[in-house]
């Protein structure tokens, strides 16, 4: 069933859009975690350089090469969704090795303080927070499991327990806030979508408004251009809708406009577009169509909405008269094929309505 609008030329899609901004932002916030790592590590290797700790300052100044390739090469490869997965391992890794080798006087746990907001920004607040309690269950293993292997650093029980309590309240807390933040935008992506949709639907028929057909037709002609497909036009008008609106008075009139649009909706394939052109005219787009195939679609809908006559009681005569005309992707712009579909219309018009007019 055709809902109206085509789903071979979306509108710009506001979801897709927040998860592009959504990427860029963690792209981002990778960029800024691996410049903060770059200072601090460098930082703790002048430390371990000055107090004369030789092995340490060669593996700080390491990996602190390591951070400053792998901000260099997020910058020349661009976005991808990859990058934040590989800032997280690298951060893991410095993490682990300052946690187990204790870093400059046993400092190196304060830099997991901003661990936590980072990977928070890095995966969101439902993975960030698994990762971080899957992190914060693996320090604690390793601080207070007796004798861990590769445990060098010294840290007293109350300095450990001190640590534990604090990264479990920060992760609680930055997630909380990440949370509330990820509300929001879901909030403002769904209102966003409601807006589009309206701007691109009409309220009464639920078809394609005037804007969207526009948009559609010029993206059609714009790729058939290039693929030299044949696409068509029906402009279809209701016949002495006025006398309908007169007689019965506009709440029916309003009723016939959306069982037509459902007629024309239910008729066609779901790569067409329905529109409502304006007021009782209609427009149909038919890509990959000769004007042969518009004029048989054409009278196949004329004489289903003629159908809706005897739906009424007492029956009202409901009739639609149609013009046809095939774009032409060498020469022929969108104006001049609505000018001649029109036109075509209104021949049918003249000739007595309640029929199609291809040629």
């Amino acid at each position: 069933m055709n809902s109206g609008l085509n789903q071979d030329f979306p509108l710009r899609d506001p979801l897709e859009e927040a998860r592009q901004i959504e990427l860029r932002r963690r792209i981002q916030a990778s960029g800024y975690m691996l410049i903060f790592c770059l200072a601090i590590t460098g930082a703790m290797a002048v430390m371990a350089l000055t107090s004369g700790d030789l092995l340490q300052t060669i593996t700080l100044f390491g990996v602190a090469a390591l951070i400053l390739g792998a901000y260099i090469t997020i910058n020349m490869v661009g976005p991808s969704r990859a990058t934040p997965f590989l800032v997280g391992v690298l951060l893991l890794v410095l993490y682990f090795y300052l946690l187990l080798s204790g870093g400059v006087n046993n400092t190196g746990l304060m830099w997991a303080v901003m661990l936590v907001p980072g990977f928070i920004n890095l995966y969101g607040y439902k993975r960030g927070t698994a990762t971080l309690l899957a992190v914060g269950g693996l320090t604690a293993l390793v601080l207070f499991y007796p004798d861990f292997p590769g445990l060098t650093a010294e840290y007293d029980t109350g300095y450990r327990a001190r640590f534990i309590a604090v990264f479990g309240a920060l992760t609680a807390l930055t997630a909380l806030l990440d949370s509330s933040r990820h509300q929001t935008q879901q909030l403002l992506q769904t209102l966003t979508q409601e807006l589009e949709n309206r701007a691109s639907t009409d309220a009464l028929t639920g078809l394609a408004n005037r804007r969207e057909a526009y948009r559609a037709i010029s993206e059609l002609e714009r790729r058939n251009r290039h693929l030299a497909g044949r696409y068509t036009v029906l402009i279809g008008d209701l016949d002495n809708f006025k006398s309908i609106n007169d007689n019965h008075g506009h709440s029916f009139g309003d009723r016939v406009l959306r069982d037509v649009a459902e007629v024309l909706r239910d008729n066609t394939r779901a790569d067409d577009i329905v529109a409502r052109w304006g007021g009782e005219e209609f427009l149909i787009l038919l890509p990959n169509t000769d004007v042969q195939g518009g004029g048989i679609l054409g009278e196949k809908l004329r004489d289903k909405v003629e159908a809706l006559s005897q739906r009424y009681d007492p029956p009202v005569k409901v009739s639609i008269s149609f013009g046809v005309a095939e774009g032409d992707p060498a020469s022929a712009t969108h104006g001049q094929l609505l000018a001649e579909a029109d036109a075509r219309m209104y021949r049918a018009k003249d000739g007595g309505r309640n029929q199609v007019v291809a040629v």
